[in-house]
């Protein structure tokens, strides 16, 4: 089997239907559908025996969280490739896995394309995928396709509960040099109500835990400068070179005050050579 799509449900039955139709709706059947509910109450379970869902594997039981439940999916798989679709995400068409599947080989990761839901827009990873675009950014968990020995292997964190899934990202993609492979293909619709997207500063304290984690003090100064500005060089230009990162025109601003520093930088230079000019005749 070279698919394994995973969905992982608590106490969201709406959301569940939506993500069971999405899959169970497209042209290709030629992949496992596993499903991991947290036992919930909300008469989510009562969905996975439908027939019409087209589930291969699923368990509605207690876990410990997010990445608890997608480990156990993990487990349960026998594909070579794991996609995780949680409740209230969807496949973005009925071709998606069509389409993909000639593109799942060789490759430890494959990435594609997430929309935002109700958004207009969508998110796609950018090459390369460095440590540096690591501190800014992630992969679309839910638009890529990861090898499921590289998930035994380097299980996700279940102390975290909203990044685990970009500390693995890092743990691989950086540190163990793993091949990823970016494609156009627009892979899944990202429900935007989900914990990841509406907990911002949970988030922030938990990348930087991991990162403290996974990294040394030499190197997590970058992060800081890149990030917050403090803890670096925690100057008034730090902190205004940072709130740049929020501007759309960042770009723009950025290279005009570059501009104005360099310009400024060379005044000091010429005034200290005026100073010392007549010095150098005598």
């Amino acid at each position: 089997m070279k698919l394994s799509i995973i969905t992982i449900n608590w106490n969201n039955r709406d959301g569940l239907q939506k993500t069971l139709r999405s899959v169970a709706n497209q042209t290709c059947q030629d992949f496992e559908y596993i499903v991991v509910d947290g036992g919930s109450t909300d008469g989510s379970a009562e969905l996975l025996s439908n027939p019409e869902f087209r589930i291969t594997k699923w368990v509605s039981e207690k876990d410990t969280g997010i990445y608890n439940a997608m480990n156990k999916g993990v487990r349960m798989a026998s594909g070579e490739y794991c996609l995780f679709l949680n409740s209230g995400d969807n496949l973005s068409d009925d071709k998606v896995i069509a389409e993909i599947l000639p593109s799942l080989h060789d490759d430890d990761l494959i990435t594609g394309r997430m929309l935002y839901s109700g958004k207009g827009r969508y998110f796609q990873a950018e090459a390369p995928l460095t440590l540096l675009y690591f501190y800014q950014s992630s992969l679309p968990h839910d638009a890529t396709f990861i090898r499921r020995s590289l998930l035994l292997e380097t299980p996700y964190d279940e102390n975290l509960r909203i990044v685990s899934d970009w500390k693995f990202f890092v743990q691989t993609i950086v540190m163990q040099g793993r091949s990823c492979r970016i494609v156009d293909n627009i892979i899944s619709e990202f429900d935007t109500h989900g914990i990841s997207a509406t907990n911002r500063d949970l988030c922030q304290q938990e990348r930087d835990k991991a990162l403290r984690e996974l990294f040394p003090p030499q190197v997590l100064t970058d992060y800081l400068r890149f990030t917050k500005g403090g803890g670096y060089l925690d100057t008034d230009y730090d902190r205004f070179f940072i709130k740049l990162r929020d501007y759309k025109a960042r770009r723009f601003i950025y290279a005009l005050d570059t501009f104005i520093l360099r310009m400024a930088a060379i005044r000091r230079k010429s005034l200290r050579w005026i100073k010392e000019f007549p010095k150098t005749i005598v």
